[in-house]
């Protein structure tokens, strides 16, 4: 990580003593700056401890990695090694004050026990409240302080009502996107032609999103118009299952692929059994991250294989998409060819003899697993990273051509979700004989 000169708010939040909350658009630097204040206090506090939670152990451990590419850097000595050696989730320094990540999932039970000086606390707003209630108690004993970032989600929950400060716990800051590209200094590693560029990207987005979801993503605004697809309850209902120990055969398994777009990192690949006409069980849930098409075209075989009863394969090659050229690489492969379907809102299904089917719009594949949900015919893997990808989804009704109202589905965190919606499908198909191809329209 080279080395980077702070924006003016960011000197402020790292000189507070206090309760900090920061409510920010996407990627303006807050994990950084939590990171930076994470190693000062602990240089400054001998035998402290911070604890970071997260949703998920990867945002649980990204701090832990940016505290400790900025210790080594600067302060190289000052970390214990040895048996006390950094590791992915824990730093300790020589002055016995140390930093912890826990993964808290969405029930906060992983931070239990726990007693600490600082509680970091990333990406709040997707919490739900018992997290909140699990996390708080570990600064009781030592009236420590309590530092929160998030962009928001929506005016609900914790973070919202922290936010709003009545009872001036935190020192907030309130920061875009816009406004840190516009007045972050020009330097080595910040030039004009990186904030032209980023501006440029930024006018892109304002284009493909609403402007509803570019003010809650770039803004950091808390809009009511933006709601929320699956409720907690209706999450916490459906995914109670465990992984099975072994692969049963002589079953109907479906599998839902959801691939990177263009620019992003993950793709998942989830496998539902098909109980019977209308129950599934989610069996697997893969996320891959940075992998090149090849990758992906091997890990759909090989899963294939290794549940040899698939009988749909149901990818996204949508516009966008990486999933254009495996799906036609698949049509081509002996043992996918008759089970691959191309299944997007910009795509439509042909049966063998070339007749169009029914345009498929990707509200019908949301409606299709809440309403499996709501009727309890469909339970997933107790999984954090699957909830946290439910937890995402958004939706928002925009007018178009006067009359027509449209739903727009959407989330930063859909991979998982993405991959079920499809997979899910497959209680809608009634041949499982079909040979379907994709074309665009």
């Amino acid at each position: 990580m080279q080395n980077i000169v702070l924006d003016d708010w960011q000197r402020e939040v790292l000189e507070h003593d206090g309760n900090v909350l920061l409510c920010t658009g996407r990627q303006v630097g807050k994990t950084y700056i939590f990171s930076r204040k994470a190693a000062k206090y602990m240089l400054e506090h001998p035998n402290s401890q911070i604890i970071v939670v997260s949703l998920t152990e990867d945002q649980a451990k990204l701090i832990i990695v940016m505290i400790l590419d900025y210790l080594e850097r600067n302060y190289k000595t000052h970390i214990a090694r040895s048996k006390h050696k950094p590791t992915l989730n824990r730093i300790t320094l020589k002055n016995k004050s140390s930093v912890l990540a826990r993964p808290v999932g969405t029930t906060g039970d992983a931070v239990r026990g726990f007693t600490g000086d600082v509680l970091i606390i990333d990406e709040a707003s997707k919490m739900p409240q018992i997290v909140f209630d699990s996390a708080k108690p570990t600064l009781l004993t030592t009236a420590g302080q309590i530092w929160i970032c998030s962009t928001p989600f929506g005016k609900e929950g914790y973070f919202w009502e922290a936010f709003q400060n009545k009872n001036k716990k935190y020192k907030v800051w309130h920061i875009s996107s816009e406004q840190v590209i516009h007045e972050r200094k020009i330097t080595d590693s910040w030039t004009q032609k990186k904030r032209d560029e980023i501006l440029n990207f930024l006018e892109g987005e304002k284009v493909e999103m609403s402007d509803l979801a570019y003010g809650q993503e770039y803004l950091g605004l808390f809009l009511e118009e933006l709601q929320r697809y699956f409720p907690d309850k209706l999450i916490e209902q459906c995914c109670t299952l465990k992984r099975r120990p072994t692969t049963l055969r002589n079953r109907t398994y479906s599998l839902g692929v959801d691939i990177a777009r263009m620019g992003k990192d993950e793709s998942s690949f989830c496998i539902l059994d098909k109980i019977n006409n209308n129950t599934l069980e989610q069996v697997e849930c893969i996320i891959t991250r940075k992998t090149l098409t090849t990758q992906t075209e091997d890990m759909i075989i090989d899963l294939n294989r290794k549940y040899d009863e698939i009988s749909k394969i149901y990818i996204d090659a949508g516009s966008g998409s990486l999933g254009v050229g495996i799906f036609d690489s698949l049509l081509r492969h002996e043992e996918t060819r008759r089970k691959i379907v191309a299944i997007n809102n910009r795509a439509r299904a042909l049966d063998r003899e070339g007749r169009a089917k029914t345009r498929l719009l990707k509200e019908d594949l949301y409606d299709n697993l809440r309403n499996l949900m709501e009727k309890q015919y469909i339970k997933f893997l107790d999984d954090p990273e699957i909830k946290l990808s439910f937890r995402s989804i958004q939706y928002e009704f925009s007018k178009k051509e006067r009359t027509l109202t449209q739903m727009k589905i959407f989330g930063n965190y859909s991979h998982n979700v993405e991959a079920l919606i499809r997979a899910a499908w497959i209680v809608k198909e009634k041949s499982l004989n079909l040979w379907i191809r994709s074309i665009k329209i």
